[in-house]
């Protein structure tokens, strides 16, 4: 008959098993779901949502530093608080938007389908580096609601030590987490791309958005 389609008799779909318009993004709407994945494009989207989190926040010191230098005087905060947004500012866009951005988003999501391979090699390891990333996360919420620091985002002597307060330690307590994120999310690329490759995907086949996360993955 016109316009029918018959099933192939033992097929998947006769089977149940292939459901139409199952992806990534509907196969379960659960936060546990999401809480416990180990699907690389949804740890690539909890990445993305945690690090715009961080760079609104960044991004809201940055609008407050630029505010008070718009006139000589203290206008919109006294000098000890400037230093401490302007710390603040600084630690945030470096150790938890800048280095992880690209990596842990776009390296997460298209990084395993750009070479053919299914998943990254460890996503249990994927997914715990997400975790020790937000706990870096809550030791730098903790710092700011306790008032901040006041250093400068480099931490250097005198100013870390002797003329600081004490919260230091917890702002690099939240830098030690989120490098160690970062190592994680590199070890499970470097991995990925030597043992993970389709066949036929040589070294010098392999696109150079793979390269770029190859070489950062080692530095």
């Amino acid at each position: 008959m016109v316009g029918t389609t018959q099933l192939e008799k033992g097929s998947p779909r006769q089977k149940g098993l292939v459901t139409s318009h199952e992806h990534y993004l509907n196969v379960s709407y659960s936060a546990k779901s999401w809480l416990l994945t180990t699907d690389h494009k949804r740890i690539g989207l909890l990445y993305l949502i945690s690090i715009s989190m961080f760079f609104v926040l960044g991004g809201i010191y940055a609008m407050l530093i630029r505010l008070e230098l718009m006139t000589p005087r203290a206008d919109v905060m006294t000098g000890d608080m400037y230093n401490r947004v302007f710390t603040m500012h600084g630690f945030i866009m470096i150790f938890f938007f800048l280095v992880p951005s690209i990596p842990a988003t776009m390296g997460n999501f298209l990084l395993p389908m750009m070479i053919g391979a299914k998943d990254l090699a460890f996503p249990r390891l994927n997914l715990a580096s997400w975790y020790v990333y937000s706990i870096g996360g809550i030791f730098t919420v903790a710092v700011l609601a306790l008032g901040g620091v006041d250093t400068g985002w480099t931490f250097y002597t005198p100013y870390s030590s002797t003329y600081s307060n004490s919260y230091v330690i917890f702002a690099a307590v939240g830098a030690f987490f989120s490098g160690f994120s970062s190592i994680f999310t590199g070890i499970n690329f470097i991995v990925t791309i030597h043992k993970m490759r389709a066949p036929g995907l040589s070294w010098f086949r392999l696109p150079l958005f793979v390269w770029a996360h190859y070489a950062t993955s080692i530095i």
